[in-house]
């Protein structure tokens, strides 16, 4: 007895870190098995409501949802070629009730247009809600609002870079597609983003 209250008080510090470092890597342990393990979609950009989401809009990342997973598409439910039912933000998971198989758009079109570099916001992205103007050819006719809130679905950011006309891609119904190619015929068009 005496024997071992002497090894202890003479090994005290060596005996107290080897508990700590015992405890560490214990303690490291459990935090290296609690990583996140559900693999889920993530929106990497703006994904329109009633817009088919592709590959590019998309990618999986490893969350930690535990009971909540369920809610939550995952990696063997493919989003892609399916349908938004709200707007996706950069970054949001996209839960069972985020998506569709049909679209609620079937009425909508997707309507590609140019526009000149300097006839649009310059951060204007995907999802935005923009007001369309015709600056008319003809001198003697006023500038007008042709559209109001309409959904951007695409941006060409390449021509956009170059400068020049820009692609974007604007969804709306029939008859507001019709006025906004007819706009474009008459004159030059420009897009406002709505504030509201």
């Amino acid at each position: 007895m005496d024997d071992i209250q002497k090894f202890i008080q003479r090994n005290f510090r060596r005996i107290l870190a080897a508990g700590g470092l015992l405890f560490s890597l214990l303690a490291l342990s459990l935090l290296l098995n609690s990583q996140p393990s559900t693999l889920v979609w993530m929106a990497t950009g703006s994904i329109p409501n009633g817009s088919r989401i592709t590959s590019n809009d998309v990618k999986l990342v490893k969350v930690d949802l535990t009971e909540d997973a369920l809610h939550y598409e995952s990696k063997s439910d493919s989003v892609t070629g399916k349908f938004a039912t709200r707007l996706l933000e950069p970054g949001d998971l996209i839960a069972v009730t985020d998506v569709t198989q049909q679209s609620s758009n079937s009425t909508s079109t997707f309507l590609p247009i140019g526009v000149a570099v300097d006839d649009l916001p310059a951060d204007l992205a995907v999802g935005d809600l923009v007001d369309v103007y015709v600056i008319p050819k003809d001198q003697g006719v006023l500038p007008a609002l042709v559209a109001h809130r309409i959904p951007v679905q695409y941006i060409d950011d390449k021509s956009r870079a170059l400068g020049g006309s820009v692609a974007v891609s604007l969804s709306a119904n029939s008859t507001v597609t019709s006025i906004i190619v007819t706009a474009e015929s008459q004159g030059r068009l420009v897009l406002a983003r709505d504030p509201f």
